[in-house]
Formats: C-alpha cells, sequence, structure tokens
C-alpha cells in the first residue's frame, strides 16, 4: 500500500538514516526507514524539522509503522524557502 500525501518533518533524519512525518491533515505520525534510492535519501536529510514536503511512502517490511520514502517531489522549510525535486 502506497500513501501519497503532504508531510511536515517531526523528526530529522539522523545517523541511522531514520525521520519521522506527520500526515495533512490527519496527524497520523509515519517512521521512514528505507529509501527507494539515494536521491530520496539525501532529500529527506536535506529537510530541517519543521519542512512540509510531498512524498509517496510504502510499507518497509512487516512491521506496522515503517515506511520506505518512494519519492520525495517538493517542500516548504520552515523558513519558508520552496525547494524543487
Amino acid at each position: 500500500m502506497a500513501k501519497s500525501n503532504k508531510f511536515t518533518v517531526v523528526s530529522e533524519q539522523n545517523d541511522h538514516d531514520h525521520a519521522a512525518v506527520r500526515a495533512h491533515p490527519r496527524n497520523e505520525t509515519y517512521h521512514i526507514v528505507d529509501y527507494a534510492d539515494g536521491t530520496a535519501r539525501e532529500r529527506v536529510a536535506d529537510l530541517p524539522a519543521g519542512s512540509v514536503v510531498q512524498m509517496e511512502l510504502s510499507r518497509a517490511g512487516r512491521r506496522s509503522n515503517v515506511w520506505r520514502a518512494e519519492s520525495v517531489h517538493a517542500a516548504e522549510t520552515d523558513g519558508g524557502v520552496e525547494l524543487e525535486g
């Protein structure tokens, strides 16, 4: 099951490449633990907490709330700058 939506970064990518995002407008939290490719990983790594980003997520394995970032399109950072991607 893939989810494409607007998300807010609530926890920046850590040393293990994990990040947490919250979906709009439902406020569901998703834990990103895998990436489709290096570009998706780098784009998420560049996002500070508070950024809003359009992503497509798919389940990563059998655990209930771990996700893979399939695509990362564009973001509004906490500074109001729009990033194209």
